[in-house]
């Protein structure tokens, strides 16, 4: 398994661990920072998130289309390193500043639009767990057998079905947040 797997694994693992114990009230996240700090870090963290996990599967098709080979690789390391570097500090800011933000309303546990939230985000880290080990699927073949078009087509299908699913709840929490009545 790869780093970035194991990285991604056990990130989601500690985030889901955090949010849970906020929602049960174990753990207060009051306000740290002022409220407008918190949102502008929740709102880089959701951009860099989403953004991520649009954009990258876009330049990886671009390689995979090309049928050059070390392009496939170089976006095979890219893909690697933009889940480290990106997508996890983007879903680890806004998740952590929507937690210091959600004490403003009495915590996650008090708001329905919260509450569906953080069910969603839960949702969206179980969907991910499979996603990472189509993409570990996807990383091997590429390193070992970068030629094997019929296979590593057969693993990019399914990336991209369980990735388009696994965008929907981070989807529908964007717009829990943006449209929720105070």
């Amino acid at each position: 398994m790869k780093t970035a797997t194991k990285i991604s694994i056990t990130n989601g693992i500690l985030v889901v661990i955090v949010v849970l114990l906020e929602y049960t009230r174990v753990v207060d996240f009051s306000m740290l920072l002022s409220y407008q700090w918190h949102k502008i870090l929740h709102i880089f963290g959701a951009s860099l998130f989403i953004a991520n996990m649009i954009v990258g599967p876009i330049w990886f098709f671009y390689a995979y289309y090309s049928r050059e080979k070390a392009l496939l690789q170089f976006a095979d390391k890219l893909l690697r390193l933009t889940d480290i570097t990106v997508t996890i500090p983007g879903l680890d800011l806004a998740v952590i500043n929507g937690l210091f933000l959600a004490s403003v309303y009495g915590g996650s546990s008090d708001a329905p639009w919260l509450q569906y939230s953080v069910f969603l985000m839960i949702v969206m880290w179980f969907l991910t767990i499979p996603l990472l080990f189509i993409q570990e699927k996807i990383y091997k073949v590429i390193e070992f057998e970068p030629d094997n078009r019929v296979e590593l087509q057969k693993w990019i299908i399914r990336w991209s079905l369980l990735g388009s699913v696994v965008m929907i709840p981070p989807t529908i929490v964007f717009y829990l947040m943006i449209v929720k009545s105070i």
